[in-house]
């Protein structure tokens, strides 16, 4: 394992399926963590944004491309409270292995902090700003996505990239945050997991299993993190992510 100045912890190589829930398990069928005492009301966390520093994964500023220099913030709500139970990964999000995080309750509670804390790293980072959505959890509600329409409008510096479960067809939702990508392509980097086709897909598959995509750079410690890699933005290829 490495530690870098971009980040606090050390990179965890995938090697296992991780933690996986039964149907019977109460977090299953009732769509929430597991760890129920890791759930907060944002006016119980110092902010909802946190700093990249914080995650082995992602890195505290972009050091290559367009975003180059742009410090990254994470947003991490509730895993399965948020998501769409056609989740692939739902019995075995990576969330069930993350005891320490802190999930953010949504509501409208969450979007006047986002509001709030968007302003403000608009006015720390006017030369640009990346957050990440998100570590867990999904895009809840159509509202939700025309907040994230409203910050790009009147946020010049910010950039978003991340994950959906949501169906870009089926699922309101998930067509929402398809127009929105659409609209801002260089802006609002949204990938919808699970999605194999040749374009701004994220799929996951096994230790050592053989895929046509390219699998993520970091994960084969060909490059340090988020921040030292930019695939996820820069390209709009279909990714391959190793399970963990």
């Amino acid at each position: 394992m490495k530690v870098s100045a971009l980040r606090r912890f050390a990179t965890v190589v995938p090697h296992s399926a991780g933690v996986v829930i039964g149907a019977l398990h109460p977090a299953y069928r009732t769509g929430r963590s597991i760890f129920s005492s890791r759930v907060f009301d944002p006016d119980e966390v110092q902010r909802v944004l946190k700093s990249g520093h914080q995650s082995r994964k992602i890195g505290k500023t972009v050091t290559k491309g367009h975003w180059r220099g742009f410090p990254i913030f994470t947003l991490t709500l509730e895993e399965r409270a948020t998501c769409p139970r056609s989740c692939e990964e739902w019995a075995r999000c990576y969330g069930n292995n993350m005891q320490a995080a802190e999930r953010i309750v949504a509501g409208p509670a969450l979007e006047m902090a986002l509001r709030d804390e968007l302003a403000e790293l608009q006015r720390k980072h006017p030369r640009g700003f990346a957050v990440r959505l998100h570590v867990l959890g999904d895009f809840y509600s159509t509202e939700y996505v025309d907040l994230w329409a409203d910050a790009l409008a009147t946020c010049p510096a910010l950039r978003v990239f991340g994950f959906t479960a949501r169906d870009p067809i089926s699922d309101p939702i998930g067509e929402a945050i398809a127009v929105l990508a659409q609209a801002h392509p260089h802006r609002f980097a949204m990938r919808f997991s699970g999605y194999s086709g040749r374009t701004r897909g994220a799929i996951t598959i096994e230790h050592d299993e053989q895929t046509d995509h390219i699998v993520c750079p970091a994960q084969l410690e060909k490059t340090d993190c988020c921040a030292t890699c930019a695939l996820c933005w820069h390209s709009d290829r279909t990714i391959a992510f190793i399970r963990h």
